[in-house]
């Protein structure tokens, strides 16, 4: 099974250390196959996802949100995911 398309995201991780704050953000994806989706962490079957929504906003990430039967997961995204989405969509129609 070969991969459809590869959504990175960003797992932001905040440390403190004494006074001093700072965030370290590191790349990831989500890789799409026709009936899956794998994460670093997470395999998810496309017949367990029951949604995939994006919501903009006026941070410097927007979220994109994966709905499944194990809950909602979250992944910030740096621009609109809409082609992943719209893919994510149609493999389910097809599956």
């Amino acid at each position: 099974m070969s991969q459809v398309y590869q959504q990175p995201y960003m797992k932001v991780l905040r440390e403190i250390h004494g006074i001093e704050q700072r965030y370290i953000e590191t790349e990831y994806s989500l890789f799409l196959y026709e009936t899956k989706i794998v994460t670093p962490v997470k395999t998810f079957q496309l017949k367990d996802v029951l949604d995939v929504s994006y919501l903009h906003s006026t941070n410097k990430y927007g979220t994109l949100y994966l709905h499944t039967n194990q809950g909602v997961f979250p992944y910030y995204v740096c621009s609109p995911p809409d082609e992943f989405i719209a893919l994510v969509k149609r493999y389910k129609m097809e599956g």
